[in-house]
């Protein structure tokens, strides 16, 4: 796991309370993305995302050379990775290993906030 990705969930979730979303999907799919600053020449992408109520997040996809790292903020997630359906509630992550078909939705009745995090396997950040 990207111990850069752990510290950066808890000190950049403020974003979200004091700036417009960055990408505001809300209306037609129920997403909303805000991404977050990483080091210059950082091979690391970084965000957090509001998901709505029984919305859908992205397409089944993989990333071949990346891991993804999943943090719960509030509500429930459910991340589809490799073969199975996997449930998490607020303080909860999960990182998912490259090239691991994965997707994710919240089924729950109440929006859900998580924090991602997408780096080359052993990444470091200098």
């Amino acid at each position: 796991m990207n111990t850069f990705a752990t510290a950066q969930a808890t000190l950049n979730l403020s974003h979200v309370a004091i700036r417009e979303a960055d990408l505001d999907l809300a209306a037609t799919c129920g997403i909303k993305y805000w991404y977050l600053p990483t080091p210059a020449h950082s091979k690391v992408d970084n965000g957090v995302v509001w998901l709505a109520a029984g919305a859908n997040g992205t397409a089944l996809h993989t990333h071949s050379d990346e891991e993804e790292y999943f943090s719960v903020e509030y509500g429930e997630l459910e991340i589809f990775a490799g073969d199975r359906w996997i449930r998490l509630t607020a303080g909860q992550s999960l990182t998912i290993p490259a090239g691991t078909c994965h997707t994710l939705r919240n089924r729950s009745a109440h929006s859900c906030l998580y924090f991602y995090s997408i780096a080359p396997q052993y990444a470091t950040l200098i």
